[in-house]
């Protein structure tokens, strides 16, 4: 048997109708979907096993470390803060910040209310969040010192409560300090409110193919199914592996280096680690050598991140002055890892084993996993999902699933699936159909039943994880006044697996150039998305046959000129 023969007959056994993971079926907006039969009715209800770890270490960040039941006490605190300003079950509450305590804090406390925790990419300017807190209808938003400058300004604009954590020196009748609010009440059990399986538990945004970013709304049963589905497959992979995990078993350890406002972040790591009894140690901003640092003292088990961390680890000249040993797992998410990284990686430390998953914000992060002596045979596959919690298939332009063997879209049915975008019907309807979301991307299944990924249907650059939507970098560099034309494209990049470049047709009296377009675009974009490659056309840019600018073949003549 290969590995992914034995996680699937774990998996089997492990759903079985008597098993405490049985899977039964429920039919939900009329259409029957593969259900944990067990599974707790609401995420609030989830929190609940914080309590049974008790006090076993669950968030470390520099020289704080709160146990389960601390995190939760002070998640109860907060909860009970958002009822004070008078939050209600369905309303909006976003976080806008860097890794810390207080983001895990907020979004519990937020779901212990019923309301829509909502989080905001930290990386976002004052535009972006702008357009984000009018989409959602945010209450209430929780942010550390550097956004809350950014955000400060629309309170004059925009009517809702912004909580600071930390010094923040503005005054505004609705800027409130988190520490002063937190020790204003002692309760540390949850508000009372009933919560069901169907109701709202999260608005995250994602970038697709137009210019703003969506909101994927998730309910209770679709975070919940993610989260105990990335569980199974941890469980299948420790058997196949030959581990028997128990309560003799050191605590695993893993390193938090994914924005937590990203799915992976989000619901992959901290999430699955409720479940988990496992303990999360948090990095606010990605550094090789700061990450060696943590693994080493305190014996990280697993790290998860995009393809460019673990790239990174690979090629750190003083790897070796650090002690790595107790690394057992190198995850990758958010973007392809390099098929020619799969084996130098497992080579690397001899315990620590490579794998991938593939999902997206619309699955909650679930879709299909890879590891072991499978990876290492087909480093370029995506794995199989783990059935019946996910089916995946290969569809044609009308949702009929192709032969095996031919290209086709990536199409994927689970509970675990988003129930829509938020106040955009129409984009709802064209990405799912029966159940099945349309990824939008391109895919293979070959006749093992492996998946392949191998192109994209939506332009998007995916940019060290960051999904990065050219319309939108196109709108921003055209609105410039001294730009006639441009086109907006990823081309590859070994550390970030691709990078935001940009062939532009200036006007020629302008004297524009690279340094100045870029310096102009920062106040529009975040600083991910400002092309890293501009280059300047001295006439009208070419087009192809229907009048587009021809950005397929200006793309591969930049990259055949790179390389």
């Amino acid at each position: 048997m290969s590995f992914l023969d034995h996680v699937e007959a774990f998996i089997a056994a492990a759903t079985a109708p008597d098993a405490d993971l049985a899977v039964g079926h429920e039919t939900i907006d009329g259409i029957d979907y593969a259900v944990f039969a067990k599974a707790p009715a609401s995420l609030r209800d989830m929190f609940g096993m914080m309590l049974e770890h008790d006090d076993l270490p669950f968030v470390v960040e520099n020289d704080v470390c709160l146990s389960f039941r601390e995190t939760y006490e002070a998640s109860a605190r907060f909860a009970h803060v958002l009822t004070g300003l008078g939050i209600k079950k369905g309303d909006k509450v976003a976080i806008s910040m860097r890794n810390r305590p207080e983001w895990i804090i907020g979004f519990i406390g937020a779901l212990m209310t019923g309301a829509v925790a909502t989080p905001l990419n930290s990386w976002w300017g004052t535009e972006e969040v702008a357009y984000a807190l009018e989409d959602s209808g945010a209450k209430i938003i929780l942010a550390d010192p550097r956004r809350a400058k950014n955000i400060a300004p629309l309170l004059n604009n925009q009517n809702f409560t912004m909580i600071v954590s930390g010094e923040f020196d503005h005054r505004h009748p609705r800027l409130l300090n988190y520490d002063v609010l937190m020790a204003s009440n002692n309760k540390t059990t949850p508000p009372e409110v009933a919560i069901d399986p169907e109701d709202d538990a999260t608005l995250m945004y994602t970038s697709g193919s137009t210019g703003h970013p969506k909101g994927a709304v998730s309910t209770n049963r679709g975070a919940i199914t993610g989260i105990l589905g990335y569980a199974l497959m941890g469980l299948a992979m420790q058997n196949a592996h030959g581990e028997t995990p128990g309560e003799d078993a050191p605590q695993a350890v893993i390193l938090q280096t994914i924005p937590l406002f990203h799915v992976t972040g989000c619901l992959v790591i901290f999430l699955v680690s409720i479940v988990a009894a496992r303990k999360m140690v948090l990095m606010r901003k990605w550094d090789v050598n700061d990450a060696m640092r943590l693994i080493e003292k305190e014996r990280v088990t697993s790290l998860t991140g995009v393809p460019t961390m673990s790239a990174d680890l690979l090629n750190a000249p003083n790897r070796d002055d650090y002690d790595l040993s107790s690394l057992t797992d190198l995850g990758a998410g958010g973007a392809a890892r390099p098929p020619d990284h799969v084996k130098p990686l497992n080579d690397m430390l001899n315990q620590a084993r490579p794998l991938a998953g593939y999902g997206l914000t619309e699955t909650n992060g679930i879709g299909s996993i890879i590891a072991g002596s499978d990876y290492l045979a087909r480093p370029s596959s995506i794995g199989k999902p783990p059935r019946p919690i996910v089916e995946m298939k290969i569809c044609d332009p009308d949702g009929n699933e192709v032969p095996i063997g031919e290209r086709g879209e990536i199409c994927i049915k689970s509970a675990a699936n988003i129930r829509g975008y938020w106040n955009q019907p129409d984009a709802t309807a064209e990405a799912f159909k029966d159940g099945w979301l349309r990824t939008g991307d391109v895919g293979v299944e070959d006749e093992e039943g492996y998946f392949y990924v191998v192109d994209r249907i939506k332009d998007i650059i995916i940019r060290g994880g960051e999904n990065i939507a050219t319309l939108e970098v196109e709108a921003a560099i055209c609105a410039h006044p001294d730009i006639l034309e441009a086109t907006v494209f990823g081309v590859p990049h070994a550390r970030l697996g691709e990078v935001v470049a940009t062939v532009v047709y200036a006007r020629p009296e302008s004297g524009l150039d690279a340094q100045k377009l870029s310096t102009d675009l920062a106040a529009q974009l975040a600083t991910f998305k400002i092309p890293s490659i501009i280059v300047f056309h001295d006439e009208a840019l070419p087009r192809i046959a229907s009048g587009k600018i021809a950005k397929k073949a200006l793309r591969e003549a930049m990259i055949a000129e790179a390389g």
